[in-house]
């Protein structure tokens, strides 16, 4: 659970950078991340909304899911945890099937599935 809300919340980044401009429908579908003990599967939506479902594993298997909204500026995305009155702003950058959202302190990598 841990992990979840570390994923979910608590990684909030400064974004943006001299990259080159992401579009929305770039970054559309159904992104994995392969987490120390789960997966979290983020899809994102044309109507700029998401759901993000982390399932962990071990002796007590969790799996958690929200859904709200996003936006993209430039290559900075942001995602809104309107439950908990944030917004967190990643920079990203996309290399073919791979997105990689730099939190300011570390990455987080996923890889698109559809």
């Amino acid at each position: 659970l841990g992990a979840a809300l570390f994923s979910m919340v608590l990684l909030t980044g400064c974004g943006g950078s001299d990259a080159e401009e992401i579009k929305a429908e770039d970054l559309t579908g159904t992104w994995v991340q392969t987490l120390s003990d789960g997966t979290e599967t983020l899809t994102l939506y044309e109507d700029m909304t998401y759901t993000m479902v982390i399932e962990l594993g071990g002796a007590f298997p969790v799996t958690t899911e929200s859904s709200d909204t996003w936006s993209i500026s430039g290559n900075t995305i942001s995602i809104n945890y309107s439950k908990y009155n944030t917004v967190s702003t990643y920079s990203v950058k996309l290399d073919g099937s791979t997105m990689t959202w730099d939190t300011g302190d570390s990455t987080v990598i996923y890889y698109k599935q559809s």
